[in-house]
């Protein structure tokens, strides 16, 4: 039985239960700070266990894409070497809301194990939690498992919990007896103990009480089930395979590596074998977050996909030297998954140009890295330790890219061990010293649960409210109206400003927030007391009008920025490919910003085409059609979706350009396209490895540009007396004669100086035994000194100090020289640090040549002088 039947009898059998089957969410979790990455089934439902969201249904059944390879749950230093590790997996799942609990979930999971399945009864053994006396009575007399197939575990094993607080409760486990000749061997060994004879398969969890700060459980009102199984090994073991790798998951990829490398994996050692299994879970992970959104980057999400690149990449150069196996493991890849994961081939170009371009950035890093590794793993045998230091890996870390986890897969094939209390204190030291401190945020407000606002910005900018809502501190006040016209950020675009006016008091507003439920917020408004006209003689009140007044002007020219980002989104899509991907966005009245994956800059052509397409949308004034359905449906229709964003499934907003643009989003839009008046792209940059960012303008700032350039254009054909779209071209000439009158002026400059030589030359004044030449100039170039002393050598070798003077910036610059044959007389080194020592002027360079410069100060011929006499 194959995985791809596996996964959908998975889905069946419980879709015949009542299940709705939701497709897997995406690997970065949506608005949850808490999770670098979705790493099991529950994280898409979180808020429904919360009891902070209710949806159409109250079962549900999913296989959802997983990544556990950094934060708590980190898997990336076992994978490769153990049999069932994996930085990626799919966690098959079923889930009630309040609905069934404990006995249904029980039964579910044995019938589709032992029927659908097939797996023996004999071979499965469960786990209870030590008091949870109810799961074990069903699993023993409903279920009919014998008591010596039951065992009781503590609280590591066998309970769950989604923090310190909140919802949790006892959990069941299943497992596979794989055969008393594997693991431990011992007589009492039983599912518990950490060998591999039991795998564990299933784990259902009975969310059934709320933890209190005191430790106190406190039964929960709705009652949950949340139960997980990994595809893969529950794939080991109908397949009868010894580990994970074994199964029709990975062994397409495998025999993609021994075609691309020429290798059998069969008869390869342990190590090799290691590599084999490293490419085929890292390509799976890495090409699934790329898919997903997620780049490549020195932080957060996009530094743990970094790793696992850069992981690959080292155990790739063990099998081949060719750069390009992993991206071509990408492709293998993006056969075998793309009928179940669509987006693995949108992204297909951008997914194998990232990987090609970040293993090729690396490769150098990776070859002088590993030299200097070496160096390091000798010094410490040499030094009878068996410890690479924090100094060592931070050094790796810091200068060649090594993340620890490659640092340790090298220093473990030596045998040596990695001293990480001591890189986490060098790791401290840099972010010391670079002032990275931790960005001071807002006490929180405390609203009551039930507290909402109803937003009325999408019809008016003002409105007629009540406060609900007061709190004071300092010269502002909070306030939260039953209604408001204060679009507050989201989705890229920034805050509402304006102005509420209470007791005939008006108050600039100075910030928005959104507090309470996801879904049903209430619109905190925060004011500037201080600032208000008149002074307030007395406080708001709960119960107070209010008059909300969005700036009118500032929101319309929002207005025209959001919708044309969605317009941009749809043109980049068109002209560069179905794999562009929004990865940020900032709307405000003045601009708007859109990054998007990309591995390239865009051309000239290209960005004309773009803002072509936008322009002639607007030109047609296309009637905007927004409304609500349900996310499924959206999605079903190509709505484009956000992956940062969280949205509810029952009800979401889409802001659809007919025949051109539809997305998600619940920010405010202009009716037609015409309104926006105009576009221009500003600029086009790299953000970061496949990721691109750039601004536009619309509306009035664009006819500002447009004139702006046609003023400068237009007085650039008068001073050349040229037509307008002659200009480039007159500029490009004065640009050639300007270098070639520079150049022309450096060779005469040249010769000028090379006439001086001999009268130099002459002014060489023995210290000790060796000919020595302290010449100042002004306005010479760092390059020309060089060039002075070089033919000063040929006339008459000694130390040569050459300093000139800048007096319009005040700035020196010097060159200290030894001529051959004179190396050991002058210490160039001790030269550089007596020169920064006395004169803070700092530089660099060889045991022959020395540059840098420094603030103009008096007296330094003398003093180099008298150093040198000293030496």
């Amino acid at each position: 039985m194959n995985s791809f039947l596996i996964r959908q009898k998975f889905l069946d059998f419980f879709a015949r239960n009542g299940h709705t089957i939701v497709p897997s969410s995406s690997l970065i979790p949506a608005e949850d700070p808490t999770l670098l990455f979705t790493n099991a089934g529950m994280n898409q439902f979180k808020d429904c266990f919360l009891g902070k969201e209710k949806r159409s249904y109250v079962r549900a059944t999913s296989s959802q894409k997983c990544v556990r390879a950094g934060g708590k749950h980190n898997d990336l230093d076992a994978v490769g070497f153990t049999e069932r590790h994996l930085t990626f997996f799919e966690m098959l799942g079923n889930f009630s809301f309040g609905d069934y609990f404990k006995t249904e979930a029980i039964a579910y999971a044995w019938e589709f194990l032992t029927k659908d399945m097939g797996l023996p009864t004999d071979n499965l053994y469960v786990s209870v939690y030590k008091n949870d006396d109810e799961a074990y009575k069903l699993w023993n007399e409903m279920v009919g498992v014998p008591a010596n197939r039951i065992v009781r575990l503590g609280e590591k094993d066998n309970f769950w919990q989604m923090g310190d607080t909140g919802p949790c409760g006892p959990c069941t486990e299943i497992y596979v007896d794989r055969g008393a000749d594997r693991g431990c061997k011992q007589p009492n060994c039983a599912p518990g103990c950490d060998c591999s004879r039991f795998t564990e398969i299933w784990n259902l969890v009975f969310m059934q009480f709320d933890r209190q700060a005191n430790g106190d459980l406190k039964p929960l009102a709705a009652t949950g089930v949340d139960t997980g199984m990994g595809l893969e090994r529950l794939c080991m073991i109908v397949q009868g395979k010894d580990n994970v790798y074994g199964t029709d998951l990975f062994q397409a990829l495998i025999k993609a590596v021994e075609e691309l490398t020429g290798k059998s994996y069969a008869k390869s050692d342990d190590n090799t074998k290691a590599a084999f299994h490293v490419l085929g879970d890292h390509v799976r992970s890495s090409s699934l977050l790329i898919a997903d959104g997620c780049t490549p980057s020195n932080d957060g999400r996009g530094y743990v996909l970094r790793k696992i690149i850069r992981r690959a990449a080292l155990f790739a150069q063990k099998l081949s030297g060719d750069l390009t196996l992993f991206p071509k493991l990408a492709e293998a890849l993006i056969t075998q998954l793309g009928p179940v994961y669509k987006e693995l081939e949108t992204a297909k170009p951008l997914i194998i140009n990232l990987l090609t371009g970040e293993i090729e950035r690396f490769n150098n890093n990776l070859l002088q890295g590993q030299n200097i590794l070496e160096r390091y793993i000798q010094d410490n045998k040499k030094a009878g330790r068996s410890e690479m230091t924090g100094e060592q890996i931070f050094k790796l870390y810091d200068t060649y890219g090594f993340p620890p986890e490659l640092t340790r897969v090298l220093a473990n094939e030596q045998s040596l061990t990695l001293d990480m209390p001591g890189f986490e204190e060098e790791m401290k030291k840099q972010q010391d010293q670079s002032g990275k401190k931790v960005a001071h945020t807002e006490q929180e407000l405390i609203v009551a649960e039930n507290m909402t606002t109803t937003f009325v910005g999408y019809q008016a900018t003002q409105a007629t409210s009540k406060v609900t809502f007061v709190s004071y501190s300092n010269d502002h006040a909070w306030i939260i109206t039953d209604e408001s016209p204060f679009y507050v950020e989201s989705g890229g675009q920034v805050n509402d400003t304006g102005w509420v006016t209470i007791n005939n008091v008006t108050y600039p507003v100075i910030d928005l927030k959104k507090v309470g439920e996801t879904f049903k917020p209430a619109i905190a408004v925060k004011l500037n007391v201080a600032a208000a006209k008149p002074q307030p003689k007395t406080e708001i009140k709960l119960g107070d009008t209010a008059e909300c007044m969005v700036d009118a002007t500032i929101r319309a020219n929002t207005v025209k920025n959001h919708t044309a980002t969605h317009m941009l989104q749809a043109a980049l899509i068109q002209v560069l490919g179905a794999h562009v991907k929004q990865a940020g966005s900032l709307v405000c009245d003045k601009y708007l910003r859109f990054d998007f994956a990309h591995h390239e800059a865009l051309t000239k052509e290209q960005i004309e085409a773009v803002e072509n397409l936008i322009n002639q949308k607007i030109l047609e004034n296309i009637q905007t059609n927004i409304f609500n359905t349900n996310l499924n449906d959206a999605k079903a229709k190509g709505v484009i979706s956000f992956f940062g964003e969280k949205y509810n499934p029952e009800n979401v907003r889409v802001v659809q350009i007919p025949g051109f643009s539809a997305e998600l989003c619940g920010g405010t839009h202009a009716d037609r396209t015409g309104i926006i008046g105009c576009f221009k792209i500003t600029s086009d940059a790299a953000l970061s490895s496949g990721t691109r960012r750039m601004f536009a303008v619309t509306g009035p700032d664009a006819i500002r540009l447009f004139q702006q350039s046609f003023g400068t254009v237009k007085k650039l054909s008068e001073t050349f007396k040229v037509k307008q779209e002659e200009v480039i071209g007159a500029v490009e000439k004065l640009q050639q004669q300007y270098q070639e009158a520079l150049t022309a002026n450096k060779q005469l400059k040249k010769q000028q100086l090379k006439t001086q030589i001999p009268a130099w030359q002459q002014q060489m004044q023995m210290v000790g035994t060796t000919p020595v030449l302290m010449l100042e100039l002004e306005d010479v170039s760092g390059d020309e000194l060089k060039a002075i002393a070089q033919e000063l050598e040929k006339a008459k070798p000694g130390f040569y100090f050459l300093v000139s003077k800048d007096s319009a910036t005040n700035r020196a610059s010097f060159v200290g020289y030894v001529a051959k044959g004179f190396e050991n007389a002058v210490s160039l080194k001790a030269l550089s640090q007596f020169l920064k020592e006395t004169f803070d002027w700092r530089g660099g360079g060889s045991n022959t040549l020395i540059q840098g410069g420094g603030t103009i100060v008096p007296g330094v011929d003398a003093k180099v002088r008298a150093w040198l006499e000293s030496q």
